[in-house]
């Protein structure tokens, strides 16, 4: 079985970075071509991971899933946990990969599961992405530790804007797990609703809410389910099934609420064009340079050129930055409370907060994370008057 050596962080990723994460971390892990693998999960994820695993010539033993045999991970086969075939003293030396990347799963109780099991050694998502990032391909901000040598100085700089205690630990604790790889590192959800946390302020005033990346209407159901005050409601979403459910969800929230909603049938972007774009994907679907279609994009200053709001929210699979800088007219007119994702792309985390805070408007900044493994990871920036 193969040994990882330990290196030094400020000699791999820069003396800025050894701030954050002070002392050793490991190297990333190759498997030996005897090595006796298991995954965990068997999922699309695991199933590309094994593709992964089995170019450099290893191969995977087992699979272990909750759902046991019901799950299918092509001629590998799965077991639950409890019916695990390998003995104690063979887990001792074997080596288990975690296969298993979304919101609803936790890295850091998946691990606990696994070394209580015996497993002698635990390779967590992270470190297998510093592997086979290439055959991964892109996964929303997984990302070599390379990237945070290139943006120390930006991470730093970034540090220095949170409000508040939560934020900043939540903050380093991202950086952390992004880099030494430690599951215990990785974010958790906090309490309350996304873009509504329990202790993030809110505008007091009735809502004036621009939804980017409406999906379904999910975002407008939260706001009828909060007993929130709406005047009005600006939902985007280019997706034409998704905009579907999202006209039955708003006709249902206007009659509670009795809230003005208009619904655009187009993507949100820096500037107003047409964009290439994977639709068909839920809540994934997004404006991508190899999309096997086109949509409408939409600049939010061209299209609410003269209205007042209050709420700015983007969840638009790594088009925030862009799309931000379409609004910067509004932004800098109306002070709404924004409510950001930072997830997609892993410069978002420092990127998007540092943008806005380059418009030197007077804003407070908050970060929250309302999902597992770093998904739903959320900026706010709350303007100092309500």
């Amino acid at each position: 079985m193969r040994v990882s050596c330990r290196i030094r962080m400020s000699t791999f990723l820069g003396e800025t970075i050894s701030q954050i994460v002070p002392g050793d971390v490991r190297a990333p892990w190759t498997p030996a071509r005897d090595e006796r693998l298991v995954v965990y999960g068997a999922g699309d994820f695991a199933r590309a991971l094994v593709g992964a695993v089995s170019q450099v010539g290893a191969v995977v033993h087992h699979a272990l899933d909750r759902r046991g045999n019901s799950a299918s991970l092509g001629r590998i086969d799965v077991f639950r946990p409890d019916d695990d075939p390998l003995s104690v003293t063979d887990r001792r030396i074997a080596t288990a990969i975690v296969g298993v990347f979304n919101r609803a799963a936790d890295p850091f109780e998946i691990e606990r599961l696994l070394k209580a099991s015996g497993y002698g050694r635990v390779v967590g998502v992270p470190e297998l992405y510093e592997t086979f990032a290439e055959s991964l391909g892109p996964r929303y901000w997984l990302s070599s530790r390379s990237l945070y040598q290139q943006h120390g100085e930006q991470i730093l700089d970034a540090l220095e804007l949170w409000a508040d205690a939560a934020s900043r630990e939540l903050y380093l604790s991202v950086i952390r797990y992004r880099l030494a790889w430690d599951a215990a590192d990785a974010p958790r959800p906090c309490a309350g609703l996304q873009y509504f946390p329990d202790d993030v302020p809110r505008r007091t005033r009735p809502l004036e809410w621009v939804d980017c990346g409406a999906f379904d209407g999910d975002s407008l159901g939260a706001i009828a389910s909060l007993g929130e005050t709406v005047a009005a409601a600006y939902a985007f979403e280019p997706d034409l099934d998704n905009f579907a459910r999202l006209v039955r969800r708003a006709r249902e929230v206007a009659q509670v609420t009795g809230a003005r909603v208009s619904l655009w049938p187009c993507a949100v972007a820096g500037s107003t064009g047409v964009r290439p774009f994977h639709g068909a994907a839920g809540e994934a679907s997004a404006i991508a340079r190899d999309g096997t279609s086109f949509v409408s994009a939409i600049a939010i200053d061209d299209a609410l050129p003269n209205v007042g709001v209050t709420d700015l929210k983007m969840d638009i699979e790594g088009a925030e930055l862009e799309a931000l800088r379409g609004a910067e007219r509004l932004i800098r007119r109306c002070r709404p409370r924004l409510a950001i994702c930072v997830y997609h792309q892993p410069q978002d985390l420092w990127e998007i907060p540092l943008y806005v805070r380059s418009l030197g408007l007077p804003y407070d900044f908050y970060l929250r994370s309302h999902g597992h493994y770093g998904f739903d990871l959320v900026m706010y920036a709350v303007p100092h008057v309500n």
